[in-house]
């Protein structure tokens, strides 16, 4: 009916509609009078009784999309308006668009007789009248369609205010952020159509991918994590595009331009008239820009820094210019900054090694920075000339495919690259006060470095004039490589060892003049070609002895030469099955007869350079990861025997990632599935030296975790590596699945994992990860459930702590004394006990305790006899225990020391004998029948409530603390000194050497025995940095909760302060402390200055952390005072973060840091976060410290112990009450909403203040920062003046009294419509700021959005009791403060819909907020409404139609909607009844 050439037809089919429309209309909602609408009263409607809706909403957008978008393809081809004797005659198309509006009006029930009752909704007109931005700005409608569109794209302007945040621009933190902040509301397809309907400036508030590649390059995250974040921005983005075109009108006729582009045909653009590529090129064209331009940025920035910390106009006594033509190595005062460069060279140099980033790219980009592509000579380019730049370029001619491709082919042509080095090339550094040789010789070394492809070098100076003033300096790099190679040829290893900065400094020097000279010779310098054996543990574990290479020379040689060096090492000593390859006489590499293990500074000289270069050496972890893969899969097969050699690999292996490199893979992109790795070698290893090794580093690599992704790697059994390539690699998605078999069928290990899963639970939730199952991950980790006390219940999560009281599993099977001495007597197999050389009773004895369930009784039997004064051999014992699997000797283990406190309790002692504990002592370490570390778990696994069990904790004291050669251990470890800083410490093997050397380790059960052994003793392997201490610190990192949950501060103060030395080697202590502070920050026992001090004091190195002077005077004992939390104090922390977040380097603030690629946290936001978190903890627990010291239990009064739900509940509502006590909240409200009150106002006063301020409160708990935030909401909207007062009145919008007017009257005017949205509530909050409008509501919803961003679902949880507690009070009174209400919400509707429940609750309560609101409201009728209730009923229409919670959750709200004044309940009615 609808053709453009017959417009009678036209105009008959639209009224037709019209007519069909009022009709379904009079059904639907019977028969009331318009003037009854107003009155409350009305004719029951069809839908409400029936459901029936005659018209769908979806047929009547569909047929309006159709009739508007005919007539936008109509407006172009007719002609003008005819004026016929001074009279104008209506054209055709202006008789179609008049019946057009009426059919609007009767869609919207505006038509006579239909008032107030709508089949479509004005939001929903507005949305299909607006044909998108391209169109609606290229100028080809006509003067009434284009104030139509105005007015449909103002409307919509206004929605999105309400619908996206004052600001969103918060910055995403690589291991800090939640898994949803990668996905921001800006990208979100279903906010699309808003977010493009407003102003530029407005849109600039949110995040955009070239700055989440920047955040996360500045804050050292793994590629994989870049790579990861592009794909899902461009994904989102793709999906919001696609949205957006959806939805946008694209004329027939075709050939317009729009946005730089040119519409050809309606299905085929074509950008800045060049084909489109396929959509790979398209992406990694994307990715390699966003690269590039992060990059440059990131250079620039560091280059600008160290410029400004640099004197370069200060010449050196004038000298002339070649009167440093010597080989001594200028380094300037400070050099610190320079590890800045190597980290970005390192990323630079991964980027042009992968293709990621073209060196004619960054070759050219680097050459803008000095000389902007608008002029060659600009005035400032003196200022800008750096020879940081020519040193990051040279870095790059290291790479292979780079000197011989585009380098080699400027070289042999016309130069440009060369003449523009030149250029750049800063003359003044070089003899400036603060010269650096490695720095200001870089374009000397670059020449020579390319000596072979220039051509004609007797010619080049000429080619060249710039040559002149940069060649003088040529001999200092001759002569740094000919003393270099004199030493190496007489055996002087000084420059080398790069013991001092100024050797470390020629060989880097060095190192970028050849390739690959530096590390050849460094490779030769670890692995001599002289046979010079040495022993590590025995004859059996020899290696080639060689030199120590420095960290300091590592850090600053090229990153070539680190990549180069690294591969050598994997190459020839960690690479093959066969063992260490060598290479004597200038044969070829191969394995050496009695040279079996790699040298102890090899391995050390791997780990630093992980950590030195860890962009372009992550291929080689990776291969190193699948090969570990791949034998833990073989040993799932069952039967497969390893290779001595292949034994040794994994040994030396499972050393170097559980001592070393940790910290590396704590923020390695897919480090929590690194347990499906060691899942099957833990239960099928049957060597106990390398099962011991195996199974401490499983405790630590589970410790590590820190986020969902572990639980998402337990439900992905179908996980099979990560693929080997040198281009990033994701995972994909994940289908969760429960395995079927247990995780760990060690306890030990089990325990600690559900450990792991509760403190993850506590810190970060598993709301915002659908479809995972926190039972099933708990199921999974061990055969059969875990009992736990309730002392440990205390402090786990209600899901956790509901899922474990849901079980209830029975107690482990005790062992009685009296059925082990039956046993003896009763059964004749003991007599191989009693009677040494009986071999039939051995074997009887060795096939009684085949049986797994018999075997926890064998320790309890030898130690009865131990007990009677009749021991027995230890032969015999050693051959019964080796038969038993190493992974349930800590059962076994748990299994004696429950016996052994049944036999004290037996005999009636309060105390355990001293018998006993020697007994004990003997068992740990003369005879090495138990491990010291299962010993401790076994006391402290989490079974028995400690505070009441007296005699477990004295046994725990003694094993700690009393035992005599445990104390003589820990004195050695004392007087050994091993430092924090083991990467610097150049005699920290012969310190390891020393401590194994005094007190031996046995694997075993040998260490009693003489003289051959019968079984021979399996393999020895080699120990690198593992020991009894070493092990001991991941089980005593799980002891430090059990102790803490018993109350008794003196048994933790002793520990810590004596074994804190330990944790000197732990890879994550200040991570592992704020973890403690925050999992325990409601524990009595913490609430104390001393428990607190030590605590911080054995996990932390001071000289390592940054924190505030009054931290430190609490450290060290001047005080323990917590009254200095005041605005001054808060503002610092909240400073310091902001200048992390906003990428500001600056000199440190304290001397003798270690280097960035050392530190635990690389990350300097997470490492602020993480520095602020512990001091603001410890403060807390000084805040608490007074009023508990009652809640401690004593065994004296017999109370109070807090053991059932009820209480548990009761102390969550206490810790509340305290929280709200507490200054920090109320402090840093009160700085952000009035910044002329803090201590320098004019700092950091933007967003990034209050986005550092949502970051923090969702790394501290949430009652102490995040609830208080979002509690302050009822304390705005009730008590804000500029929310309590109405908006002013609107009236309902009627298309055909707009059609049938002559000029533009207000109604129609967008601009008059915005009275209120205009306003500054619901602006930019850097617009208000920068225009002096910054208000209160504005800034809190700022705040609150941040909080409610980075935060959970707890979160959310507390904003819905909130809303609800608005709702509910009969406070609210005016529809502005509704529309604030719906502004808290909006940004979050795309989360908060896969959570049903929450997301009814709120919008119920919004909709009851509405029914309070309505009757205080005088001017609304059937002709007029507000300007604040049209947006909320915009929103509503919005939450229908873009995240829509289903028809049942509609009808739940109907009770809701049913009780709203006639019209409005007639706009929403419709949204129910679809």
């Amino acid at each position: 009916l609808f053709e453009l050439h017959r417009p009678r037809t036209w105009v008959a089919a639209v009224r037709l509609m019209s007519m069909v429309t009022k009709s379904a209309i009079g059904i639907m909602y019977g028969s009331a009078a318009p003037d009854d609408m107003g009155s409350g009263t009305h004719a029951a409607s069809l839908s409400e009784i029936s459901g029936l809706n005659l018209l769908p909403e979806g047929v009547c957008r569909e047929s309006i999309r159709q009739v508007w978008r005919l007539l936008l393809d109509s407006a172009a081809t007719e002609p003008p308006q005819a004026s016929v004797l001074g009279a104008t005659r209506r054209t055709r198309w202006q008789i179609r668009f008049e019946a057009t509006m009426e059919l609007l009006d009767s869609y919207v029930g505006r038509t006579e007789h239909c008032v107030g009752r709508p089949l479509v909704s004005y939001y929903m007109i507005s949305r299909e009248l607006d044909p998108g931005a391209a169109v609606a700005e290229s100028g080809m409608l006509t003067g009434e369609m284009q104030r139509i569109v105005d007015l449909c794209f103002g409307r919509k302007r206004r929605l999105g205010r309400i619908l996206l945040p004052p600001d969103g621009s918060w910055p995403l933190i690589s291991h800090a952020s939640r898994a949803h902040t990668v996905k921001h509301v800006y990208d979100q397809p279903g906010y699309a159509l808003v977010r493009d309907s407003l102003t530029l400036e407005e849109t600039q508030r949110g995040a955009s991918a070239g700055r989440v590649v920047a955040d996360l390059l500045y804050q050292r995250a793994p590629i994989d994590e870049v790579f990861a974040a592009m794909r899902n921005h461009r994904t989102m983005q793709r999906k919001a595009k696609a949205a957006v075109a959806n939805d946008s009108y694209m004329p027939n006729s075709g050939e317009y331009t729009a946005n730089g582009g040119e519409y050809i045909a309606n299905d085929k653009y074509v950008a800045n008239g060049a084909e489109a590529d396929t959509d790979a090129e398209i992406e990694r064209r994307e990715s390699s820009m966003l690269l590039l331009d992060a990059m440059a940025q990131r250079i620039e920035h560091i280059v600008r820094f160290i410029q400004r910390q640099c004197d370069f106009e200060t010449l050196l006594d004038e000298r002339k210019l070649n009167a440093n033509s010597d080989a001594t190595m200028i380094v300037p005062r400070k050099f610190g900054y320079w590890e800045h460069m190597n980290e970005v060279a390192d990323q630079l140099y991964y980027f042009v090694l992968s293709d990621t980033i073209s060196y004619t790219d960054i070759h050219a980009r680097l050459y803008a920075l000095v000389f902007p592509a608008d002029s060659d000579i600009h005035p400032g380019s003196e200022a800008r000339k750096d020879n940081s730049y020519i040193w990051l370029l040279l870095q790059l001619l290291h790479i292979e495919k780079v000197a011989a491709g585009p380098v080699r082919a400027d070289l042999a042509g016309d130069e440009d690259m060369l003449e523009q080095l030149l250029q750049m090339y800063n003359e003044r550094q070089i003899v400036s006060r603060d010269a650096f040789y490695l720095r200001d010789l870089a374009l000397q070394a670059t020449m020579s470095h390319q000596q072979a492809s220039i051509r004609d070098n007797h010619g080049v100076k000429f080619r060249h004039p710039r040559m002149a003033v940069a060649m003088p300096f040529a001999p200092v790099l001759f002569q740094l490589q000919n003393e270099f190679g004199q030493q190496f040829k007489d055996e002087n290893y000084a420059l080398l060892q790069g013991r001092d900065v100024c050797a470390a400094m020629k060989t880097a020097t060095v190192s970028q003049i050849r390739q690959y000279v530096v590390p050849n010779a460094l490779y030769t310098f670890l692995v001599p070609a002289r046979e010079s054996v040495a022993q590590l543990q025995g004859t059996a574990t020899t290696y080639l002895q060689g030199g120590n290479v420095g960290f300091q020379l590592l850090d600053f040689i090229n990153v070539g030469g680190k990549h180069r060096l690294l591969q050598l090492i994997y190459k020839m000593m960690l690479a093959h099955e066969q063992g260490p390859q060598f290479q004597f006489d200038g044969r070829q590499p191969s394995a050496r007869a009695g040279i079996t293990c790699v040298s102890p500074h090899v391995v050390d000289t791997v780990y630093m350079l992980l950590y030195n270069a860890p962009y372009s050496n992550e291929l080689m972890m990776k291969e190193v990861l699948e090969k570990l893969r791949r034998s833990d899969k073989a040993m799932a097969q069952g039967g497969t025997r390893f290779s001595a050699a292949n034994l040794r690999w994994l040994y030396t292996v499972y050393q170097l990632m559980n001592c070393r490199l940790l910290r590396f893979f704590k923020y390695y992109a897919h480090a929590s599935h690194l347990v499906h790795h060691l899942r099957h070698s833990l239960v099928h290893v049957t060597h106990r030296q390398l099962y011991r090794s195996l199974e401490c580093f499983a405790l630590c690599l589970v410790n590590l975790q820190h986020d969902v992704g572990f639980l998402q790697a337990l439900m992905n059994p179908a996980y099979h590596g990560v693929p080997l390539t040198p281009h990033p690699s994701a995972l994909g998605a994940i289908r969760y699945s429960k395995p079927k078999d247990a995780w760990f069928e060690c306890a030990m290990l089990a325990r600690n994992a559900a450990v792991v899963i509760a403190r993850i639970e506590t810190m970060r939730g598993l709301g915002d990860v659908p479809g995972l199952e926190l039972d099933e991950c708990l199921d999974s980790l061990a055969p059969q459930p875990q009992l736990w006390a309730p002392a440990v219940l205390r402090y786990l999560p209600r899901a956790v702590r509901a899922y474990y009281t849901r079980r209830t599993p029975q107690p482990s099977a005790r062992v009685s004394p009296a059925s082990v001495r039956q046993l003896i007597g009763a059964r004749p197999e003991h007599a191989a006990l009693l009677r040494p050389g009986d071999v039939a009773a051995e074997s009887a004895l060795a096939a009684f305790y085949a049986a797994p369930e018999r075997q926890a009784l064998f320790l309890c039997v030898v130690w009865v006899l131990h007990e009677r004064q009749t021991p027995p051999p230890m032969a015999v014992v050693r051959r019964v225990l080796l038969t038993f699997p190493p992974l349930q000797m800590s059962s076994h283990t748990s299994a004696l020391l429950d016996f052994i406190v049944a036999c004290e309790t037996e005999r009636g002692t309060a105390e355990p004998a001293s018998a006993t504990m020697q007994l004990l002592n003997d068992f740990m370490f003369r005879f090495q029948l138990v491990h010291h570390e299962h010993v401790v778990f076994a006391l402290t696994r989490g079974e028995h409530d400690l505070r009441t069990d007296r005699m477990r904790l004295l046994l725990t004291r003694y094993v700690l603390l009393e035992s005599p050669q445990f104390s003589e251990r820990l004195d050695e470890w004392h007087r050994l000194d091993f430092q924090g800083r083991y990467w610097a410490d150049f005699e920290h093997w012969k310190k390891q050497d020393a401590y194994l050397a005094r007190f031996p380790e046995f694997f075993e059960f040998e260490a009693a025995l003489e003289g051959p052994l019968e079984p021979a003793p399996a393999l020895s392997l080699p120990v690198y940095y593992e020991n009894g201490m070493v092990r001991l610190l991941p089980v005593l990192e799980f002891a430090l909760g059990r102790m803490i949950e018993a109350e008794d501060r003196g048994l933790l103060r002793d520990v810590l302060d004596r074994m804190g030395i330990l944790y000197r080697l732990h890879q994550v202590p200040l991570t592992t402390l704020m973890n403690t502070l925050f999992v325990y920050f409601n524990a009595p026992t913490l609430h104390d200055a001393a428990v607190v001090r030590s605590l911080n004091r054995a996990l932390l190195d001071m000289s390592q952390q940054n924190f505030s002077p009054e931290f430190e005077q609490f450290m060290r004992g001047d005080t323990d005072d917590c009254t200095h939390i005041d605005a001054r104090y808060v503002s610092r922390i909240i400073e310091r973060i902001a200048r992390a977040i906003m990428r500001h380097i600056a000199p440190p603030t304290k001397q003798n840091l270690p280097e960035i690629h050392y530190r635990e946290i690389p990350n300097p936001i997470l490492l602020a976060l993480t520095e602020c978190v512990v001091e603001l903890l410890t403060w807390w627990c000084l805040h608490c410290a007074p009023s508990s010291a009652a809640r401690l239990y004593d065994s004296a009064r017999n109370g109070p112990l807090v053991a059932s739900e009820t209480e548990f509940r009761a102390e969550e509502q206490q810790r509340r009450t305290w929280a709200a006590e507490w200054p920090l909240a109320q402090l840093l409200l009160e700085l952000i909403m009035e910044p002329e009150r803090r201590p320098e106002p004019g700092a950091y006063a933007g967003a990034t203040y209050i986005h550092s301020t949502g970051l923090l409160a969702n790394v501290l708990p949430d009652e102490l920062l995040a609830f208080p935030i979002v509690q302050h909401l009822s304390r705005i909207v009730l008590d804000e003046p500029v929310l309590k007062s109405n908006s002013g009145p609107k009236r309902y919008f009627s298309f055909v009294e707009f059609a049938r007017s002559s000029q533009l009257n207000a109604d129609a005017d967008p601009d008059a419509a915005t009275r209120f949205a205009a306003t500054s509530v619901f602006n930019s909050f850097e617009q208000n700021r920068n225009h002096n409008m910054a208000n209160r509501p504005n800034t809190f919803l700022t705040l609150l959005h941040s909080v409610l961003h980075y935060g959970g679902i707890a979160t959310f949880n507390t904003l819905s009791d909130t809303i609800h507690a608005l709702a509910t009070g009969g406070e609210l009174c005016s529809d502005i403060q509704l529309l604030y209400l719906c502004a808290t919400v909006g940004p979050i509707l795309y989360r908060l819909v896969d959570h049903e429940a929450l997301y009814v609750q709120i919008l119920g309560d919004l909709l009851s907020s509405l029914v309070q609101i309505c009757p205080r409201i005088s001017h609304l009728d059937a002709e007029c409404s507000t300007d604040a209730i049209e947006q909320v009923m915009d929103f509503f229409c919005f939450v229908k139609d873009q995240f829509d919670p289903g028809r049942s959750a509609w009808r739940r709200l109907a009770p809701h909607i049913a009780a709203l004044p006639v019209l409005l309940r007639y706009q929403l009615q419709c949204m129910v009844d679809q």
